[in-house]
């Protein structure tokens, strides 16, 4: 009961490499459409929404799939599963701000099928991973005829259901900064239920100098706040330079709420609500951060 069947035809492609989906694409281009978990793309196509001519389904690339560290930072292919990134160690250990917001993502179900890259490519304001990568200064890495790019997450972003790939490329990697000695990081998010979108998420990062001030500050905060998720770069501002006492918090927390532009429309929160809740969560994922710089940026 309930089942939907796929109402169209398509012509469906399975590549093994990125070089074989890249040529696939260019060849049908605005026709075809990427799929891997399939999460949100197989609603929509059962919806009626969206109905491509050609379905090229990423999942057999395995260059697309692993967590690494390099130097820098952590290196995540786009068709990496929540799931693969939950019960990664590393990931746990040192990018914890990572790890609880791919956790704090739909149902297991749902982790076991969704991948970080249609997270991200799909650009739903409510997502919860992207406001996280922000925070770490992620870099997505591009593929396609002209060869590789890189952008910065945040540009990649660009509205609800926009992204800046050009025709014929694809997401291949999401590279995220390690956080600096005396980080500190916190995701927080605040749904109707745990396995619902977010009314609103916050991911931040704190660095302390070593005398106690902030040497560095990210606050980015998600959840249909406006067309893409927002970094209060004012929020930043008041906290650049300055030891982080909670007067202070509380102030950057309301800058960071006067940023948003929520939708009047949003079934979940009115718009009145998000700007009030945002002040409360940013203040305590400040805080909580704050409070994990002592015990080593990890919890």
């Amino acid at each position: 009961m309930g089942t939907r069947i796929l109402l169209n035809d398509f012509e469906y492609f399975e590549p093994e490499t990125i070089s074989d989906a890249i040529t696939i694409l260019a060849k049908y281009r605005k026709d075809a459409k990427l799929i891997a978990g399939g999460t949100d793309l197989l609603v929509d196509m059962k919806k009626g929404k969206i109905k491509p001519k050609y379905l090229v389904n990423l999942m057999k690339i395995l260059d697309l799939r692993y967590i690494t560290k390099d130097k820098r930072g952590l290196r995540i292919g786009a068709t990496t599963t929540f799931r693969e990134i939950t019960a990664s160690k590393l990931i746990k250990r040192e990018y914890p701000l990572l790890f609880e917001a791919a956790e704090a993502m739909g149902t297991v179900q749902i982790r076991n099928m969704a991948t970080i890259g249609g997270n991200i490519c799909n650009a739903i304001p409510s997502a919860e991973i992207p406001p996280a990568l922000v925070a770490l200064d992620a870099v997505a890495k591009i593929a396609g005829r002209r060869g590789e790019r890189s952008l910065p997450l945040e540009e990649f972003l660009m509205g609800i259901g926009k992204i800046a790939l050009k025709s014929g490329e694809l997401l291949t990697e999401v590279y995220a900064r390690s956080p600096p000695p005396r980080s500190g990081t916190a995701f927080l998010k605040l749904s109707r239920t745990t396995a619902d979108l977010a009314t609103l998420n916050v991911a931040v990062r704190v660095t302390l100098e070593k005398n106690g001030a902030c040497k560095e500050a990210r606050v980015v905060v998600g959840g249909g706040v406006g067309p893409t998720l927002i970094r209060s770069k004012k929020a930043e501002a008041l906290l650049k330079g300055k030891v982080l006492k909670e007067p202070l918090i509380e102030k950057a927390a309301q800058a960071a709420s006067a940023q948003l532009k929520p939708r009047p429309t949003s079934i979940r929160a009115s718009p009145l609500y998000k700007i009030e809740v945002c002040k409360v969560l940013v203040k305590r994922a400040l805080l909580k951060a704050l409070e994990r710089t002592k015990a080593g940026g990890a919890r």
